[in-house]
């Protein structure tokens, strides 16, 4: 799937939590992988407006192993 950045840019978390419904997991890193040469074009984390990126439609998040509880 190819997603062109809207007017104005967009944060790469964002992208990966508006396109694979999450920001987490390794998302970023798989948008960053199927996009050589994008890390290049950011602007901080920012995206530049009309950048054209490819979205792996077969990612899947990275299994956890253990939860850890916020009182732990």
């Amino acid at each position: 799937m190819r997603y062109t950045v809207p007017y104005g840019g967009r944060r790469l978390d964002q992208i990966a939590r508006e396109t694979l419904r999450s920001e987490r997991g390794g998302t970023v890193e798989a948008i960053l992988t199927a996009n050589p040469g994008l890390a290049t074009l950011l602007d901080g984390a920012t995206v530049p407006a009309g950048t054209s990126i490819e979205i792996p439609e077969t990612y899947r998040p990275a299994k956890s192993g253990r939860r850890v509880l916020a009182w732990e």
